[in-house]
């Protein structure tokens, strides 16, 4: 499920991409390594990182400059493949969405008309999204991308994933993969993140699935103003994580809501749901500057690093 909130928020322009297009795996990607962002200080992992974006892919630069953040400070490669439906929504009606968001002082012919134009140069950007884009049509080349780059991780390397809006389903569903497809061995994902995510609202059962299949360590960065997965929905599906937990001899849970899990053991649920108090969706990725949405875009940020240099490195 979409919100008008999917299509909303600011083009950034406080960096310039430092990785590069290639094609990895058959698949357009946008590749950020720590010799791409010029950063002395963190040392060069093993791990990777796949980011998943959100429904305006590789044509946001926001998107880029945070994978570019990523490697920067946990010294993973981070890999954005080209998998959303159309290869991503033009950021052009971004500013036609604020338009049309922008709450009227009062009514009128003028607020009326200029909406309404808005509205219908929004429109064929956003109904083919909304037709064809969900992210399962995409996950079975997700899948076969994730475990291509858990293949050739050298030795002690590990594979976090970060998904965002639309590609927030998709990361939460890897976590619940096997690292091959004939469906023995490990698990496919070492640590999860994900900021506002979308089309989980109505499916706990596979957040669920996702934290207690192979005790991925999971976060989330939940914006409390969301016309989704709000903090309200966050602590439903919490406590369905907790039911499954109780249900299952020897499983311990975690304590959720920006704390990791007491099961940092071999039986252990490590979780984390982050309440952003004031945020909106898309405060992750596409936040306006010099709002409450930006502090929490930086917020997320560092619980995203955390998270990754935690389990990854």
């Amino acid at each position: 499920m979409s919100c008008p909130n999917c299509f909303s928020g600011s083009e950034h322009t406080h960096g310039t991409p430092q990785g590069t297009i290639e094609t990895v795996h058959g698949i357009r990607t946008y590749t950020a390594g720590i010799d791409s962002t010029s950063n002395d200080e963190t040392p060069e992992s093993k791990s990777a990182i796949i980011y998943l974006p959100d429904a305006f892919g590789l044509k946001l630069v926001n998107n880029l400059l945070l994978a570019d953040a990523y490697a920067a400070r946990t010294g993973c490669l981070v890999l954005i493949p080209d998998v959303v439906y159309g290869g991503g929504i033009s950021p052009h009606v971004l500013p036609l969405m604020e338009v049309l968001l922008e709450p009227a002082p009062s009514w009128s012919v003028t607020s009326v008309f200029w909406k309404t134009v808005n509205a219908l140069r929004a429109l064929p950007y956003i109904v083919p999204f909304l037709l064809f884009g969900h992210p399962k049509n995409t996950f079975p080349q997700v899948l076969d991308y994730a475990r291509a780059v858990r293949a050739e991780l050298p030795a002690g390397g590990k594979l976090g994933v970060a998904g965002f809006c639309w590609g927030a389903w998709g990361a939460t569903k890897l976590c619940a993969e096997n690292a091959t497809a004939d469906g023995a061995g490990e698990r496919l994902i070492d640590a999860q993140f994900n900021a506002h995510p979308s089309f989980i609202i109505d499916t706990p059962e596979m957040v669920v699935d996702a934290i207690t299949r192979f005790r991925v360590p999971y976060a989330s960065a939940v914006a409390e103003l969301d016309f989704q997965f709000n903090a309200a929905a966050a602590e439903r599906t919490e406590a369905k994580v907790r039911e499954a937990a109780a249900n299952s001899t020897g499983m311990g849970a975690g304590t959720g809501n920006g704390a990791s899990g007491d099961g940092d053991g071999d039986n252990g649920l490590i979780y984390e749901f982050k309440i952003y108090k004031g945020c909106k969706h898309g405060f992750g990725v596409r936040a306006v500057q010099d709002t409450v949405n930006m502090d929490g875009y930086r917020d997320a940020l560092e619980q995203a690093v955390a998270w990754f240099n935690k389990y990854l490195n």
